[in-house]
């Protein structure tokens, strides 16, 4: 029993000697890659590459920013511009045939715009502009310019 405890020691002391070596090698290695981590491969340290990082955030912050303010711009254009139209075309006249006059709503998305209306026979051509505000004539309407804003509020619909 008197040789074991020195031979348990050894054996105790291997031990500790192999997981002090391995610690060592572990330690190197992480000690190797925070250097990469800190330096990089191409000499730009960590310090340098958060503050390249952070630009490029406030330089696509302030690229969505415009984006965003361009995309309203043009959503507001886009809301003013004629999307409801129609077109009614009838006989003014008795006596003249194939239906040269027509009634036209054009409306944006407001539904704000005009009744066009052009009345034809041999002799005359009238053209008359009826305002609409918020799908509403400010003056009375014929029945055909009437249809047309009808028609141009159902188009808006869509």
């Amino acid at each position: 029993m008197g040789g074991s405890i020195p031979s348990i020691v050894i054996v105790v002391l291997g031990v500790l000697v192999v997981a002090v070596i391995g610690l060592a090698a572990w330690v190197f290695v992480m000690q190797k890659k925070l250097r990469v981590f800190m330096y990089g491969k191409d000499g730009a340290n960590l310090e340098d590459t958060l503050m390249a990082l952070t630009d490029k955030a406030a330089n696509i912050e302030d690229t969505l920013k415009a984006h965003k303010e361009g995309l309203e711009f043009i959503d507001s254009r886009v809301k003013r511009s004629i999307r409801g139209y129609s077109l009614v075309r009838y006989n003014a006249y008795d006596d003249a045939g194939g239906e040269q006059s027509f009634a036209s709503g054009l409306l944006d998305e407001h539904a704000d715009g005009y009744v066009l209306s052009v009345i034809t026979n041999r002799n005359h051509v009238g053209v008359y502009a009826r305002k609409i505000v918020n799908g509403k004539a400010e003056t009375a309407l014929t029945a055909e310019e009437e249809q047309a804003l009808v028609e141009a509020k159902e188009a808006l619909e869509l």
